[in-house]
């Protein structure tokens, strides 16, 4: 989880109140974090991944203030009309498609601020930025640019300056030359362009997500900034922007709307959450009054009247009413709940499907296969789309992100997604993996795969054979069908009369989408329906 250290006197200040270094342990570790220490100077805490709006000293300050009790409830930031315009060049959309802007104007910098701002844009890429892969920041000294903007590809060849030189290279140049280049290579060089920020002079801001240019860069004199976002998720990239301007608008800045198309960023209006008061309690075992979750909502920044939540647009973390319950208990106080011991009288055993999946797992790692663990929220891109294939899935309604936006009815996109994330690792690749999907009942699978030079159908079934004989089962394979397989090298694994398995040579253009450049062997067995049959 990621660690932020805050000035303690600059966070005091914003919050407005002199609090005790005790009082400070105490709150801050009742906030839903995870407090290491408070020295004379400095408060060190560990940030959970739910909460990326406070990675920045000014998030933090503000969730500290409404909790305390020195603010409340929803922050309204207000958005300047402005002139300001940014054109997106359908180039972008192959490379790195989305793309959200701002201007902030009159930001009170000293070295707290300017050291809060380089953290939560490290922060921000490493965690919410997923390593700067789904969202990438960048930061410019408002006056050294000219609009309109526009965001384009250019060729490898192409030059400017980046940030910590002082001659040209070639966008090629820094990938393999300047240290953040060499750092995020991976991220664009399979690409033939990479993705540049011009302004109206045809001078480079940027080149996302790897640096910004030299001659735009914020320095201690800098007052007013252009902050751009970009990345692979429309939600997620948005969300960021929303933290970083709302964290400068509290360091006295004015946000400016920037035009992009016919529409216009930042939106910072609140989302609407229905929360039902008798699920709320149920949860917690209370009996709250809409005033009482009213009043413990605004501790947390959410305004609440009457059922309805307004949650803050830079939240990423709340998604439906169970997210809203948590803010409730955090703000009711862990320390105020009575302890309980159940009304209950079990002896504990473990579930017969859980050991047999155990012996499962088991057998596969004796054979030498590598255990893997995935989730089970995916996109539905990578369930359908890459696998060239057509099936129900189960959608998320209020999805965070395009990235986790349905429960996944196969498991087979998953394991394919850690094999791309490891192909500049050697090969051969075997793993395998013991989990669930939802289809839309909820099932146990088991997914088998192997990615090398020569992997092919007969090694699938090789492995397939060692578990179904060991398990003391027979049998049989019918050729069938299957989009996201090659024809003729796909079958389907029949046990007493039951089909419990697809195994296949995954289809090259499946491949090609996952952006995997060897052959790659699976089968995806039906754990559930295997049992009944032992």
């Amino acid at each position: 989880m990621p660690t932020i250290t805050l000035n303690k006197q600059d966070l005091l200040k914003q919050i407005g109140k002199k609090l005790s270094d005790e009082k400070l342990k105490d709150r801050i570790s009742m906030l839903g974090t995870d407090l290491e220490e408070v020295t004379s100077k400095e408060i060190t805490v560990e940030i959970f991944p739910n909460r990326p709006d406070m990675l920045s000293s000014e998030g933090f300050a503000r969730a500290l203030s409404t909790f305390i009790g020195s603010k409340e409830g929803l922050v309204n930031y207000k958005i300047k009309s402005s002139n300001y315009e940014v054109k997106i060049d359908n180039k972008v959309n192959a490379v790195r498609p989305y793309a959200a802007v701002a201007v902030v104007k009159g930001i009170k910098f000293n070295s707290a601020a300017i050291e809060s701002l380089m953290q939560v844009q490290e922060k921000l890429h490493s965690t919410h930025g997923r390593n700067r892969k789904k969202v990438s920041i960048g930061v410019y000294d408002l006056d050294s640019i000219k609009f309109p903007l526009t965001y384009t590809t250019k060729k490898k060849d192409f030059k400017f300056i980046p940030l910590e030189m002082k001659k040209e290279l070639t966008l090629s140049q820094i990938l393999t030359q300047h240290p953040k280049g060499k750092d995020y290579a991976k991220l664009l060089d399979s690409f033939e362009e990479y993705p540049i920020w011009l302004d109206a002079n045809n001078q480079v801001l940027s080149m996302p997500p790897i640096i910004n240019s030299e001659e735009t860069k914020v320095t201690e004199k800098s007052k007013d900034l252009f902050v751009d976002v970009t990345g692979l998720d429309k939600i997620a990239v948005e969300k960021a922007l929303n933290i970083i301007v709302t964290s400068l608008a509290d360091r006295g800045g004015k946000i400016y709307e920037v035009k992009v198309g016919n529409g216009a960023y930042p939106n910072l209006i609140s989302e609407k959450v229905k929360l039902d008061i008798n699920y709320a309690n149920k949860i917690l075992g209370l009996d709250l009054t809409h005033k009482e979750v009213e009043k413990l909502l605004a501790q947390m920044g959410i305004d609440y009247k009457n059922g309805v939540a307004k949650v803050p647009a830079y939240r990423t973390d709340v998604m439906g009413q169970i997210d809203l319950v948590e803010d409730i208990a955090i703000a009711y106080g862990y320390e105020n709940f009575k302890s309980e011991i159940p009304n209950v009288a079990t002896i504990a055993q473990e579930d017969p499907l859980e050991k047999f999946k155990t012996k499962v797992a088991n057998i596969l790692v004796g054979f030498g296969l590598i255990e893997t663990s995935t989730y089970n929220l995916t996109s539905k891109k990578n369930q359908l789309k890459k696998m060239c294939t057509k099936m129900k899935v189960v959608e998320i309604e209020n999805a965070l992100n395009e990235e986790y936006n349905v429960l996944r009815a196969w498991m087979i996109p998953s394991l394919l997604e850690v094999l791309k994330n490891n192909r500049h690792n050697e090969y051969p690749q075997s793993i395998f993996e013991v989990g669930n999907i939802f289809s839309p009942k909820e099932q146990s699978r088991l997914c088998v795969m192997s990615a090398h030079k020569t992997a092919n159908y007969t090694e699938l079934k090789q492995i397939l054979d060692y578990l179904l004989t060991t398990l003391g089962l027979d049998y049989e394979i019918e050729e069938v069908g299957h989009d996201s397989f090659i024809p003729g090298r796909v079958g389907r694994v029949i046990v007493k009369g039951k089909p419990v398995a697809y195994m296949g040579e995954v289809n090259p253009e499946v491949l090609t989408n996952f952006e995997l450049e060897v052959p790659v062997s699976t089968f995806e067995l039906n754990i559930t329906e295997l049992f009944k049959l032992i």
